[in-house]
């Protein structure tokens, strides 16, 4: 069976994330299975350069956890998109893979889809400004990730997001009478393309 990159990087702990990415970037640099490589490296050195300081931070302030999810989800779009790009390239020659610094998995061991979360829902949050997301984890997850915003017309790899294994999150930063919408996917597996479930709206109290 052929062996292609790990496309998803959600999983992959706080500590090690950044070594991945810069290890990756040294890889490709001048690598000859990949003259064209320099468009990815940039957008993972970008990536990479916003989220480091933001991940250092000591106990955050919400605002602050919330745009470091963001910068996290932008940093793993941004490998699995050289994942990606390197699979397509090179799908049954593993030196050429392994070259990039990414992990190869077996595609017989994908768990492509996950089923989305079928209990959840929003509700008055528990402070001033806040509204509740509830959840419950779907079978074979390991987390569930909660997509947000008040601009549902915006694609929703721009809304702003929070991975959980907690039953609930509390959801800060919108005003009263501010209608914010919420749709919840399940993680697992080794990719980030998991569906989500319908979406919701609450009116913030």
């Amino acid at each position: 069976m052929s062996r292609l990159l790990r496309t998803g990087f959600i999983g992959i702990a706080k500590d090690k994330i950044g070594p991945l990415a810069l290890n990756c970037i040294a890889r490709l640099t001048n690598n000859a299975f990949y003259p064209d490589a320099a468009p990815h490296t940039t957008d993972i050195n970008t990536a990479l350069t916003a989220y480091t300081p933001a991940a250092a931070i000591k106990n955050p302030v919400p605002a602050q956890t919330a745009a470091l999810y963001q910068l996290r989800d932008a940093l793993n779009q941004a490998l699995s998109s050289t994942a990606r790009y390197a699979n397509t390239l090179y799908p049954d020659n593993e030196a050429a893979l392994l070259s990039t610094g990414l992990d190869l998995t077996k595609e017989p061991e994908k768990r492509t889809t996950l089923e989305p979360p079928k209990k959840y829902e929003l509700s008055d949050g528990t402070e001033a400004d806040t509204l509740c997301a509830k959840v419950t984890r779907a079978l074979g997850a390991v987390a569930t990730e909660i997509r947000y915003t008040d601009a549902p017309e915006q694609p929703w790899h721009q809304w702003l997001s929070v991975t959980t294994t907690r039953p609930s999150v509390l959801l800060r930063g919108y005003k009263k009478r501010t209608e914010v919408f919420a749709m919840f996917r399940s993680v697992g597996g080794d990719t980030d393309d998991q569906p989500f479930s319908e979406v919701l709206s609450r009116i913030v109290q």
